[in-house]
């Protein structure tokens, strides 16, 4: 218990491979049908939102998501957007760093439980490594959070060369990622090959 919080950002890192996109589809399956968590607390049923920069959803996140016994009807992805080009009116591919603010009025009416951005970097439009531009990046995914009562979880690298470092410092870009996020989690490898997940 008390690793996700309405209300709230979080980041989840880890190096590749480590499960942070199926550790997060595993959260999505739980709240998608309201099961137990790990720790035995009833999870509070609710819909998520999903965008993947990394992941496609037919090929790879949905097979994911069914293998894990989620209920897909309460499973939303986000794949498009609309921009104004030339003075028509298009469909583009969503872009976290743009189009944050119109998914922001879209789920106003009806909010998810759970709101996951892989990669969270995907959101910062100038230098992620920057504190002052990251923290404006991720400014609307907390309000997001906080206006509408969601969870929201950004799915993140380390930055290399960091072991033996905090975890929190070891997140890609600028420290300003761990100091926004109201909880930052991390994946890992053992030295046995076994996988573990912590808060950082």
């Amino acid at each position: 218990g008390g690793y996700l919080a309405a209300g709230k950002l979080h980041i989840v890192a880890g190096a590749p491979g480590t499960g942070k996109t199926t550790l997060a589809m595993s959260i999505a399956a739980i709240i998608s049908t309201g099961r137990h968590w790990p720790d035995g607390t009833l999870a509070r049923l609710g819909k998520i939102v999903i965008w993947s920069g990394e992941d496609d959803p037919n090929d790879t996140l949905v097979p994911r998501l069914s293998a894990m016994g989620a209920d897909l009807s309460q499973i939303f992805f986000v794949e498009g957007a609309s921009e104004i080009i030339n003075g028509n009116r298009c469909r583009v591919a969503f872009d976290p760093s743009k189009h944050l603010d119109a998914l922001a009025r879209h789920i106003a009416h009806d909010p998810p439980a759970l709101l996951i951005i892989d990669p969270i970097v995907s959101a910062v439009a100038g230098d992620s490594h920057k504190n002052a531009e990251t923290r404006r990046a991720l400014q609307p995914l907390v309000d997001i959070a906080r206006q509408h009562g969601v969870a929201v979880l950004g799915i993140t690298h380390f930055s290399k060369g960091t072991q033996g470092r905090d975890p929190t410092e070891r997140v890609t870009g600028s420290l300003a990622f761990g100091a926004v996020a109201r909880v930052v989690m991390v994946c890992s490898k053992t030295q046995e090959n076994t996988r573990v997940f912590m808060r950082s």
